[in-house]
């Protein structure tokens, strides 16, 4: 007869009411587990450790090989300092379930905490004699071994899982961070490399080890060791993950060599996706060469003049952020050359040229370009803006006859500014403050304030207070503005008793403008203890404050200060 009709007419002999016996008792099992483990938590998170206990034994008298019930007992055992009591359960859950890994390395932690170092070691050979070829337990057994017999007996234990296993790159990150914990630095980015795998995997994992040391010069060892191996490795995907290594460290030389290797050894969409992911992690590490160049390679397969422009303008941008203008200049002239000539969006992308020229050329060249610019694209709006930004840039480098050239012809808010500057540069005050009220109209509110400020100053002063504020504020338009203030607050003495709060918070206000904090604080400092009763205590006082409450321990400084104003001015505007 076929066994397959010798089972149909077993299943037609059998009682049809003992066919579900087995499941139904297996869900009635798991239902009655999940409510005693709900239970056991209740208890436990209301302190009731001794009744938690009670009913996590009864789950596991039931159901040895419950692992929520064992690991539940774990936790409630720890708060009741009573861990070892749980070695008997763990024996029986063992018994039913020995290849369980979670199981055995609680087994060894509860052996290890309280020092039966004998049985530690006998268990894990157990474990290991169990499941031979097998990493996990070296794994758990080598984080045992290093905490109760040290690194040494854990790394022969790991190389010795090595050998068993029987692969060159077998327990690799746990032998190297076994390595860089001993100080043997160059030796464990060794074993890093390997843990990396061939199709590179684990390489963020790795890269977080590395970045993980302490000390800033093992980081740059062992980032530079692994770079080395895994940029010698003959497989595609572990120099690649070299070149990755490499940007998140900031290593920009071995990062550009590896990321053309490695972009020369593909094509199509890998050779896209490698690209962008190197000028994404360039541009975060402000590698700007990398960046540019990873664009730069992705702009020439683009489809399209449009796409081309794109990736040229995320070259402008990450350049600019890192203060790289020679890069800068170079993708947006091709910008600018992309668009059709004459077209609004190559006059644009032409005065961005000129603006980012301002700071590098000479005066002539300087001229020229305007001039070009003029010509090409007459009554442009932008003719204003850069020729004042021509005009600052020449005046900055003292060639006033070179800005007043650039100024000459040119109407507007920013030319007038820059004109008014020229003019106060050369002494000529009322000229030069008439013409910093003529720009006012064409200046943004948050442009217009501080013109406004210096201008009404320069209105009140007095005749020898008058030039010293006119040269100190010609200083700190031209990006001296830590001159300037020095120049002003050193003058004040001089002046007229009455003008002088006026000049130091104008002083102060140059020295915050120019990026010089410090400076600025001390003006203000002068100002509060020897004007209290001046009107620009409520600013200074406030300012001042707002100074130190961003340096370390200057917060109970900042505090007094203003506890100090809202007492000697409760209302004053800037109290709120």
């Amino acid at each position: 007869m076929r066994p397959a009709v010798i089972l149909l007419l077993v299943a037609a002999l059998v009682p049809a009411s003992l066919v579900p016996a087995s499941a139904d008792a297996q869900i009635r099992l798991r239902s009655s587990e999940s409510q005693l483990l709900r239970q056991s938590a209740a208890l436990e998170s209301e302190g009731d450790f001794d009744g938690a206990e009670t009913l996590l034994r009864q789950l596991l008298d039931d159901n040895p090989a419950s692992s929520g019930g064992l690991f539940a007992l774990e936790r409630v055992l720890r708060r009741k300092g009573e861990i070892v009591t749980i070695l008997p359960a763990v024996d029986a859950f063992l018994a039913q379930q020995p290849q369980s890994s979670g199981v055995r390395s609680l087994e060894l932690r509860v052996l290890a905490e309280v020092d039966s170092t004998e049985a530690v070691r006998r268990k894990a050979e157990a474990w290991l004699e169990a499941d031979p070829g097998e990493e996990v337990p070296y794994r758990e057994v080598a984080r045992i071994y290093e905490q109760t017999f040290g690194s040494d007996d854990a790394l022969d234990l790991l190389y010795n899982g090595r050998e068993a296993v029987g692969r060159d790159d077998a327990l690799a990150l746990e032998i190297g961070d076994l390595l860089a914990a001993s100080g043997r630095i160059g030796d464990a980015a060794e074993e890093w490399a390997l843990a990396v795998g061939r199709d590179a995997a684990q390489v963020s994992t790795v890269t977080r080890r590395v970045t993980g040391l302490s000390d800033a010069d093992d980081v740059d060892e062992a980032g530079r060791r692994l770079v080395t191996v895994l940029g010698e490795a003959d497989e595609v995907d572990r120099r690649r993950a070299g070149a990755r290594i490499a940007l998140d460290l900031g290593l920009e030389d071995d990062a550009m060599r590896l990321s053309r290797e490695v972009a020369d050894e593909l094509d199509g969409r890998s050779r896209t996706t490698f690209l962008t992911d190197v000028a994404r992690r360039a541009r975060d590490q402000e590698l700007v060469e990398v960046a540019a160049w990873a664009y730069d390679s992705l702009g020439g397969s683009a489809s399209n003049p449009a796409e081309r422009r794109q990736f040229d303008q995320r070259i402008v941008d990450v350049s600019l952020a890192a203060g790289d203008t020679a890069t800068a200049l170079e993708a947006q002239r091709r910008v600018a050359e992309s668009f059709s000539t004459g077209s609004v969006d190559r006059r644009r992308a032409t005065a961005q040229i000129i603006r980012l020229e301002a700071g590098r050329s000479g005066p002539d060249e300087l001229q020229e370009m305007l001039a070009d610019f003029r010509l090409s694209f007459p009554n442009a709006p932008e003719l204003d803006d850069l020729a004042a930004t021509i005009a600052g840039a020449l005046q900055a480098r003292g060639d006033a006859a070179g800005a007043a050239a650039v100024l000459q012809g040119i109407e507007g808010p920013r030319s007038s500014l820059e004109r008014a500057y020229l003019l106060l540069g050369e002494g000529e005050i009322a000229g030069g403050r008439q013409a910093l009220l003529l720009a006012l109209t064409g200046l943004s509110p948050t442009e217009a304030t501080p013109v406004i400020q210096f201008a009404g100053l320069l209105g009140r002063a007095s005749p020898a207070a008058a030039p010293v504020l006119a040269e100190a504020g010609v200083a700190a338009h031209g990006g001296r503005g830590s001159a300037g203030a020095s120049m002003l607050a050193d003058a004040v003495d001089t002046f007229e008793e009455a003008e002088r709060p006026a000049m130091l918070a104008e002083a102060a206000r140059m020295a915050s403008d120019g990026g010089d904090q410090a400076l600025a604080a001390e003006i203000r400092s002068d100002l509060i203890e020897g004007y209290p009763d001046a009107s620009e205590f409520g600013e200074a006082s406030l300012e001042l404050a707002r100074y130190h409450a961003r340096t370390p321990r200057g917060h109970d400084q900042a505090v007094r200060l203003l506890e100090d104003l809202i007492a000697a001015r409760p209302n004053a505007a800037v109290v709120p």
